[in-house]
């Protein structure tokens, strides 16, 4: 004999129309700008809006060049225009400046594409026979062959397993000088004990080298810090920068921190207005039906989109009105739970409101969830301090301290006690290294 029972289950589901809108709400620009094209493709009502390059006034100051090119010789000029070159084509380009067989050619062009970002070589030969075809028949001896030609390639470090050999290869590749050998064996041997400290580091390397005098000693210790501990280092990366295009504007204004919109960060969308004419009124297909509904919607998320962001803004700029003016110091503790009561919205809402999206102002670009900082713990009584805030006046206090005689942590509490932010040793501590900032007795110098 089966049973049967019900159970009553209450649910609470979110409509497509709001599904729409927060998956809009949490894309950053560049993701909602692809999101944008794939509407475009799918839906003929949909389109941009028309945007003038120059406004008039912009238009009523351009002024033409007194000689314009144009042609064959624009087109020749533009020929002569050297593209930025990354690492690896640099690299590649040099394969044939050198006495290479085609075989060993081939192979150094292999190793090239597998050196890491910082231009060293971290595969092994194993490796790399591993992860390349069979039917190309390579073999360790002349991968190795490979590797001691392109190590002699420039910059000079290239295809370095690590830091040291990297600043092996370039100390042995600069000219003859009495420190070069100290420097080798300062590589070598005592790289660890190279700290800021130049009179310690000094006294250190001088117990390792007790016959080479001090003199000799300084000369290897710049040649040292002369050297490119990233071969790769000052060229362009072969992955396009992501630059950073600000959602809203904060200025200020004779009435205080004023917000505005960036409408270039949001893609001008309105419905076709020729395929809306040539609609009938009446007898519309379900499909048809279909398509306006979801071009309407999804102009709609956009809208959504940029008023939530505003309004975020707007609650940042009143609650964090002191950054603007003071800096980082000003910054106070802000929780997104907060501004969620505030705005009357959910704390998820205001979570995706945030993500990947900045604001500009005079102190530069920001992510709005930059500005939700927690607070540090206080004394009861005492008024809450933004971690940034602390973070922010230890650095002030480290900068302006007499090297000769630096902070101790128990000396930085105290003095941020005096400010008014009173914490642990312990958490001067862990703010101070978060920061990178080194111990007292490593900030020390003689001088």
């Amino acid at each position: 004999m089966t049973l049967l029972g019900i159970k009553l289950k209450q649910t609470q589901q979110l409509n497509q129309r709001l599904q729409q809108s927060l998956r809009v709400l949490q894309m950053s620009g560049i993701e909602l700008e692809r999101e944008v094209e794939d509407w475009l493709s799918d839906n003929p009502l949909l389109e941009r809006k028309d945007t003038d390059e120059f406004s008039d006034a912009e238009f009523s100051h351009y002024t033409a060049p007194a000689r314009q090119i144009g042609g064959d010789e624009g087109e020749d000029m533009l020929s002569n225009i050297a593209g930025e070159q990354d690492f690896k084509q640099y690299l590649h380009a040099q394969v044939c400046e050198h006495p290479l067989s085609d075989q060993e050619a081939a192979c150094v062009h292999i190793l090239i594409d597998f050196l890491d970002e910082q231009g060293y070589l971290t595969d092994s030969i194993e490796d790399i026979l591993d992860h390349t075809p069979l039917e190309w028949m390579l073999d360790e001896a002349m991968l190795k062959q490979a590797l001691t030609a392109l190590k002699k390639f420039d910059p000079a470090g290239v295809a370095a397993a690590d830091l040291n050999e990297s600043l092996i290869l370039q100390i042995e590749r600069s000219g003859e000088c009495a420190a070069k050998t100290a420097a080798l064996h300062i590589v070598r041997n005592a790289l660890g004990s190279i700290d800021g400290n130049r009179s310690q580091t000094l006294a250190r390397i001088k117990k390792r080298l007790p016959q080479t005098d001090s003199g000799t000693l300084e000369a290897a210790l710049d040649l040292i810090a002369s050297l490119n501990p990233f071969p790769a280092a000052g060229f362009a990366s072969s992955t396009p920068t992501p630059y950073i295009r600000p959602d809203v504007w904060v200025e200020e204004s004779k009435d205080g921190w004023t917000v505005s919109f960036n409408e270039d960060s949001l893609p001008p969308l309105q419905m076709n207005s020729e395929y809306c004419e040539l609609m009938p009124s009446e007898g519309l297909s379900p499909e048809w039906k279909e398509k306006i509904s979801e071009a309407r919607q999804r102009i709609d998320s956009l809208e959504l989109r940029k008023a939530t962001v505003v309004l975020l803004a707007e609650y940042i700029v009143k609650h964090q009105a002191d950054f603007f003016t003071f800096g980082e110091i000003g910054l106070v503790p802000l929780l997104m739970k907060d501004a969620a009561a505030e705005l009357g919205v959910a704390e998820s809402t205001v979570s995706r409101a945030a993500n990947q999206k900045y604001l500009s102002c005079p102190r530069g670009v920001f992510a709005l969830r930059y500005f939700f900082t927690q607070a540090v713990q206080m004394e009861e009584g005492k008024e809450a301090v933004s971690q940034h805030a602390v973070k922010a006046a230890l650095s002030q206090l480290v900068g302006s301290e007499d090297k000769r005689k630096p902070y101790s942590d128990e000396a930085l509490a105290n003095l941020l006690a005096f400010r008014g932010m009173e914490v642990s040793r312990r958490t001067v501590a862990k703010y101070r290294e978060s920061l990178e900032i080194p111990a007292a007795h490593k900030r020390k110098t003689a001088e």
